[in-house]
């Protein structure tokens, strides 16, 4: 086959594990997307700074450097739980 190829990598995501209250971006696309990607960085538009603080969504899941981790789940971090605070770093 003559011309060019173009090879996109595609993933589901099951998003129950993302937080609605907090930026998809960095959800989907891991921590890298701050750095890569978001003019909202460092002003108070941006709706991931909790999750660069600790690493984890507001619904418990770990957020990597390539996205959320379903397998990865941490109550500490899960405000829909009753009563609890989430932790601070």
């Amino acid at each position: 086959m003559v011309g060019l190829q173009r090879q996109e990598n595609m993933r589901n995501i099951d998003t129950s594990f993302l937080s609605h209250d907090e930026c998809w971006g960095v959800q989907i696309n891991g921590l890298q997307h701050c750095q890569q990607n978001c003019k909202w960085i460092g002003i108070s538009a941006c709706e991931g700074q909790n999750i660069r603080l600790t690493g984890y969504n507001s619904k418990g899941y770990r957020v990597g450097e390539e996205g959320v981790i379903p397998e990865d789940y941490d109550p500490a971090y899960d405000l829909s739980l009753a009563g609890r605070s989430q932790p601070q770093n």
